[in-house]
């Protein structure tokens, strides 16, 4: 064989080999580019389902916290009805004609009275209170200023009841508050 035939065959082989690598070249990059693929694929999916989930739990929480809110405006809005519900109350009371007034402040220290076990004492609230208190025959001690009603004393002094309208509705305030809270808002 010549030299130049060597060198033909050499640069045969040459080409043949370098068509071969570049084939598998090629192999390998459209592998790597198919993986790559899959890889970016996979990794977008990823991230999108992180970002649904996420923006459910955003939702979720923008949900909830508008829930809380509107709950919290109807139960402010319901406690200010039952507020001026008691604003009435305490109005009704204070403006009771003078035979209805002294028929209830009657009443509250007769029923202050067992409760002290008899003989008491009164703060008076209004001049009838003085009146209904002497006719029962009972010593007043002192004067409040309040809408209307009594204190009783015990004779002792220990033992006070608040039977002023003020105290009553204070003292009935929880107990008046869910009464009229289902009277006004049942469902």
């Amino acid at each position: 064989m010549t030299a130049e035939k060597i060198l033909e065959q050499i640069k045969k082989d040459s080409e043949k080999e370098i068509k071969q690598i570049l084939k598998e070249a090629e192999k390998q990059k459209a592998n790597i580019i198919d993986l790559a693929r899959k890889e970016a694929k996979t990794e977008s999916e990823k991230i999108l389902s992180s970002g649904e989930k996420q923006s459910e739990n955003i939702k979720r929480i923008l949900l909830s916290k508008a829930s809380q809110d509107a709950k919290r405006e109807v139960m402010n809005a319901r406690e200010k009805i039952i507020e001026e519900c008691f604003t009435k109350a305490h109005h009704e009371l204070s403006t009771l004609t003078e035979n209805e007034y002294k028929k209830t402040v009657t009443k509250l220290i007769e029923n202050g009275g067992k409760k002290l076990g008899g003989q008491c004492t009164i703060i008076s609230s209004r001049r009838i209170d003085r009146e209904i208190a002497e006719k029962m025959g009972l010593t007043i001690t002192g004067n409040i200023e309040v809408s209307g009603g009594v204190i009783l004393k015990s004779s002792n002094g220990k033992i006070t009841l608040d039977n002023t309208f003020e105290g009553i509705l204070d003292r009935k305030k929880d107990e008046m508050r869910r009464r009229v809270g289902k009277l006004l808002f049942s469902e």
